[in-house]
């Protein structure tokens, strides 16, 4: 088996266990089609973070991708880390799971996962009265905590309560400490994360991430 086979084998296999939808696991930075200059601008901004290792492997520096349903947020945050894991494949991998399937395998590097807030604190939640969802509460924490990059996807979409912030801060404040790469994504706008998530939370956000802003018409429909 060639180099480029057993990499290209590897990516497969690895990418396929971050936990990417099936509707975006193909994105990528020169398959985001801009409809307008702010997409433009989006695309350059998160082009020049995926090809600056400096900034997620050793200051762990993330994105906040803030806009409208439609502009390409999930989109782009998936392309972006899709082209820092092609583009430094030695660097990652993943690890099997406590109980491992057959033909499950284990690749040494670092781990990345992909995780819909509202699925995270809805698991979480229901974990303290349903037993089943406690392992599905327990992997996504775990996942939260240690990997070297994630995306949070949807942020501030929660129905906002004092559990759901004190829970989010605390994740977002550990990987601020740990300096673990954080990508995020938002409908929401600046007052209405504040009002949801708190002013803390917003306040460590951009302490950790560097604001990307959307806007304009949905982004697909500039491709064919």
């Amino acid at each position: 088996m060639s180099t480029t086979s057993s990499s290209t084998d590897k990516l497969d296999y690895i990418w396929g266990t971050y936990g990417i939808p099936a509707r975006f696991t193909d994105a990528r930075l020169d398959n985001y089609y801009p409809t307008c200059p702010e997409q433009e601008k989006a695309l350059q901004i998160c082009t020049d973070y995926a090809d600056d290792a400096q900034a997620f492997f050793k200051h762990g520096r993330g994105l906040f991708l803030q806009g409208p349903v439609g502009t390409g947020k999930t989109h782009l945050s998936v392309a972006v880390l899709r082209h820092i894991v092609e583009s430094n494949l030695d660097s990652f991998g993943c690890t099997s799971s406590e109980m491992p399937i057959y033909g499950q395998q284990e690749y040494a590097g670092y781990s990345c996962a992909m995780i819909s807030t509202v699925d995270l604190l809805g698991s979480m939640r229901q974990s303290y009265s349903i037993r089943n969802l406690k392992n599905l509460a327990k992997r996504l924490l775990d996942q939260a905590k240690t990997c070297k990059i994630i995306i949070f996807d949807d942020i501030g979409a929660e129905n906002p309560t004092n559990w759901g912030e004190e829970q989010l801060f605390s994740l977002i404040d550990l990987r601020y400490r740990m300096q673990k790469t954080t990508i995020l994504t938002s409908n929401c706008s600046l007052k209405e994360l504040e009002d949801n998530l708190g002013a803390r939370i917003v306040s460590r956000i951009f302490e950790m991430c560097k604001g990307v802003k959307l806007a304009g018409e949905d982004y697909r429909k500039g491709g064919t």
